[in-house]
């Protein structure tokens, strides 16, 4: 029997957690901007750097993170095999971090060449801290997906508070004390990042020691290669909107800093899904069938609990822009409310593809990334220069639904798990829906970005209120 209050407060707790890192960086970032500091431009370059980051972390982790959360269930029972999972994982870690850093230092000329703005042509003062933070981030995020489905709490707090505060604080002084532009930025992330992974390393390396079982790791990257493949097509779908947009670097900056605060909700989300994913698959190892209810009722929480983070974060997002810019990174308020609902169709496909990762059926994934890799090239390609952000916002959104569907449809096939649709499915797509709506009506008449971002908050509450309306019931009259 599912435990909905144990559930719901661990839930919390993990999206706290993982929103702590990026939510102190959000809140840092007055702080190095204004006029006679970090401008848009600055952050178009910190947002460019990322996407190295990203591209760096993705081959470096090779889905560890996701293969440990799934075989941590065939190994936790014999110490032997726990040992050499948990080490063979973190030494092919840093052995492809290595090959990752040499892989820089002989293509850095011909990646820089890739761009237009004379300071991230110049890739040799950024690339290899970029690659560091990838390092940092697959040493940490790996470590993370063990403590949680270890249930080591006091772990998982203690490594999302240090990085939060170390990193955040070496952020600020690097731009502050050291470069003023995003050079201090990005190296000051890589050092605070970096004292924080050297303990996770030390810990992890002096409980299960220093092995490394060639046979043993087989299965494992057997199953995290399409995982890596879909990695790599993920990245290559959030890049593709900034590089074409990079030789604009004010209109990049804007769209960059609000794609970051973005990215803050994501990880509270991603901790939802976190605490989610190990309840689901101990329901899946008892029996699919037999606990399709308690496993329905999960998906039913996890995209409630979504909704319920997207309206509660789209009013204070535009106030904070308001509030605390002074350059034109102000204007990244007007487009919180339509970037903010891609993680409705995220979180669908979440939750439509836990049996897909259970079951280890990850090749499908590769193939219906594949496609939708080609159609977010073709629409950026298309519409960017047309309509500029929102050009890139009306690609990411399609992509984000093919993916979803394309996973909704393969799963209904080939795993018997009947999801309540309206609650998962066709309610938060009506609600994404007429938040389109409202954006389209921006384009035509002067509508105060409050307001705009007031009637997406209703529109999202109401839908929870038509979904759950039987369980609102039932609490209003426990009540009255």
């Amino acid at each position: 029997m599912l435990n909905k209050y144990s559930y719901l407060k661990l839930s919390l707790l993990y999206s706290a957690l993982a929103a702590l890192p990026p939510v102190i960086q959000l809140f840092t970032q007055p702080i190095i901007e204004g006029v006679d500091k970090l401008s848009a431009a600055d952050f178009s370059r910190i947002g460019i750097a990322e996407q190295v980051t990203t591209l760096a972390f993705t081959i470096i982790v090779f889905s560890m993170h996701a293969a440990i959360s799934r075989f941590y269930y065939d190994n936790n029972e014999s110490k032997v095999d726990y040992n050499k999972l948990v080490s063979g994982t973190y030494i092919s870690i840093l052995f492809r971090g290595i090959i990752m850093l040499l892989a820089v230092f002989v293509l850095r000329n011909y990646i820089g060449n890739l761009f237009s703005q004379p300071e991230l042509k110049d890739f040799s003062s950024y690339g290899f801290a970029s690659v560091v933070i990838g390092i940092n981030r697959a040493i940490f995020f790996t470590a993370t997906a063990l403590f949680r489905n270890e249930k080591r709490i006091k772990a998982f707090v203690g490594v999302n508070i240090a990085l939060a505060i170390i990193r955040a604080g070496f952020q600020v002084a690097g731009v502050l004390l050291w470069d003023m532009s995003f050079l201090g930025y990005v190296h000051g992330s890589a050092i605070g990042g970096s004292i924080v992974s050297v303990y996770i390393l030390f810990k992890i390396f002096r409980q299960s020691g220093f092995i490394y079982d060639r046979e043993f790791m087989k299965p494992i990257f057997r199953f995290a290669f399409p995982l890596v493949q879909y990695g790599l097509i993920s990245w290559a779908l959030f890049f593709v909107d900034k590089y074409f947009m990079e030789s604009n670097p004010v209109k990049l900056g804007i769209y960059i800093t609000v794609m970051n605060f973005a990215n803050g909700i994501m990880l509270i989300i991603q901790g939802i899904q976190a605490a989610t994913q190990p309840e689901v698959f101990l329901y899946m190892k008892k029996g699919i069938q037999k606990h399709s209810a308690e496993i329905r009722s999960l998906g039913n929480m996890l995209m409630a609990q979504t909704q319920l983070v997207i309206a509660l974060a789209i009013i204070p997002t535009i106030a904070y822009f308001h509030l605390f810019f002074e350059t034109d990174i102000k204007l990244a308020a007007t487009y919180v409310s339509i970037i903010y609902i891609r993680f409705i169709p995220r979180s669908q496909y979440f939750v439509y593809s836990f049996a897909i990762f259970y079951e280890k059926k990850t090749k499908f994934l590769f193939l219906i990334n594949t496609i939708n890799l080609f159609i977010a090239i073709w629409l950026n390609y298309l519409l960017i220069p047309i309509l500029n952000i929102y050009g890139a916002v009306i690609a990411l959104l399609v992509s984000e639904l093919i993916q979803m569907l394309g996973v909704f449809i393969y799963s209904r096939k080939t795993i018997p798990i009947q999801w309540n649709l309206s609650k998962t499915l066709y309610i938060p797509l009506v609600s994404l829906v007429l938040i389109i709506a409202v954006e389209i009506v921006k384009q035509f008449f002067v509508v105060n970005v409050y307001l705009s971002g007031a009637l997406a908050t209703l529109v999202i509450f109401g839908g929870l209120l038509v979904a759950y309306r039987n369980e609102f019931k039932k609490l209003i009259n426990r009540f009255v």
